[in-house]
């Protein structure tokens, strides 16, 4: 091996190491700075480019170390400590990067990324504020930069500037006008603040992006009835052309009957070691008395494998009965070839409900009842416990009575609709835990 001269910028090694980088020979590169480092640890400039080929390669860890090695040997060197922050916010340690951020920034006050990636750590910590304070030094250095315009329009809306966020997302928008994320955000805040013309504007452009976009179509939908356009908001969400229902009497192979399937699906939700109570900050958080499992498609599957060849089955015959049918819906101009299944477990212990919500991760959705309490559906209970479709967000200040569909839930039933749909539970009383199964086709191509 040939050894560095301390100090020598041309060192062979110093050199094989610039090859080996450039021809995409990461790990090399890497094992050669180290090599290096043993010779000339001081040298802060191979510390920070071990640090940058580390966190290339997902060493997330090691680029860690190498930058403060770098820092420590070379304390006014701005990149590194910013090159250090963001390993650190890789790393989970939000409060350590927020120091490193700062000091590079006093180092170099206009580099616009540290502000960007201050706000960031700040955000993260919820220190909202002083996120704010960073985006706008971001914003000053950058004005026309739409991705610090969209940051500081988040951190506002954290602290209550409806106004000035919407303001930051519009300008987001002007810069960059094919940036959906951008759209996203300035559709839901107009959503927020009641202004359903604009809303149903920026869906239309969002829609022209992403055709068929789930969360665009819904938010639409909501601002149409709030515009009294209630055809335009029925034809986005047709309960009778695309809700379907389907009751199993059937057992799946294994099974002595279809009862015995649904309480063996049951009890495996019941004792599902992830079902918990979300906590109040989570958005599938709904009411105390509502537990919500983790993938409840993870082995050990036991009853849920079979479980999940009905509704593989039922969600592919549910997307190519549509996939054909009228182009012209924008729910079906963009059918997925493929897609994934994701499925989660719901408690109801006893009591409580779900308010209205969507799953705007998947295409199509749905929910399979194998357990429900005797006074959902009695006579004199009235709709209690029933799933309903309809219902706004109470994030939305809507003013128009929705349009409705109600079913009453029977053990063996599964109903499938498209993922923008707002739907929940109607609230209600029993002695016993209501159970069901969500679950969501994701697109992947």
């Amino acid at each position: 091996m040939t050894r560095a001269v301390p100090g020598g910028p041309a060192s062979p090694l110093l050199e094989e190491i610039a090859t080996l980088y450039r021809a995409g020979r990461r790990r090399e590169a890497l094992d050669a700075c180290r090599r290096l480092l043993l010779f000339e640890r001081g040298r802060a400039d191979v510390t920070a480019l071990a640090g940058k080929i580390a966190m290339e390669l997902g060493e997330v860890a090691e680029a860690a170390t190498h930058y403060a090695e770098a820092v420590a040997r070379k304390p006014d060197f701005a990149e590194a400590h910013y090159n250090l922050g963001n390993a650190l916010m890789k790393l989970g340690c939000c409060g350590e990067a927020v120091a490193a951020y700062r000091r590079a920034a006093r180092l170099r006050r206009d580099l616009l990324p540290v502000h960007v990636n201050l706000g960031n750590a700040l955000y993260a910590l919820g220190r909202y504020d002083e996120a704010v304070a960073s985006y706008r030094e971001a914003v000053r250095l950058g004005p026309d930069v739409a991705d610090a315009h969209r940051n500081l329009g988040i951190a506002l809306h954290e602290l209550g500037d409806l106004d000035g966020s919407i303001a930051s997302f519009r300008r987001a928008v002007a810069l960059k006008p094919d940036w959906t994320q951008a759209l996203q955000s300035l559709a839901n805040g107009l959503m927020e603040r009641g202004d359903w013309q604009a809303a149903v504007e920026t869906c239309d452009a969002w829609l022209r992006l992403s055709p068929a976009n789930i969360e665009a179509l819904g938010l639409k939908a909501v601002a149409l009835e709030e515009l009294g356009d209630r055809a335009g908001a029925r034809h986005l969400v047709d309960f009778e052309r695309f809700v379907q229902v389907l009751e199993f009497t059937a057992p799946p192979e294994g099974h002595d009957d279809i009862g015995a399937f649904n309480a063996a699906l049951a009890r495996h939700a019941l004792e599902h070691p992830t079902l918990r109570v979300p906590p109040e900050a989570d958005p599938r958080y709904h009411c105390a008395s509502l537990r919500i499992t983790e993938e409840f498609l993870a082995e050990p599957k036991g009853p849920a494998a079979a479980f999940e060849r009905m509704i593989e089955t039922a969600a592919d015959d549910y997307i190519r009965g549509f996939a054909r049918r009228d182009p012209s819906h924008p729910f079906l101009i963009n059918p997925p070839r493929r897609w994934q299944l994701t499925s989660w477990a719901a408690v109801l212990d006893g009591a409580g409900s779900l308010n209205p919500h969507v799953h705007y991760a998947g295409y199509i959705s749905g929910v399979y009842y194998p357990k429900i309490p005797q006074p959902i559906g009695a006579p004199g209970e009235g709709r209690a416990g029933w799933f309903e479709f309809g219902g706004n967000p109470a994030r939305f200040p809507c003013k128009v009575a929705p349009q409705t569909r109600s079913i009453r839930p029977r053990e063996g039933m599964m109903l499938l609709f498209p993922s923008y749909f707002y739907h929940g539970t109607v609230p209600f009383r029993s002695a016993e835990p209501r159970v069901s199964i969500a679950f969501d086709a994701i697109p992947i191509a």
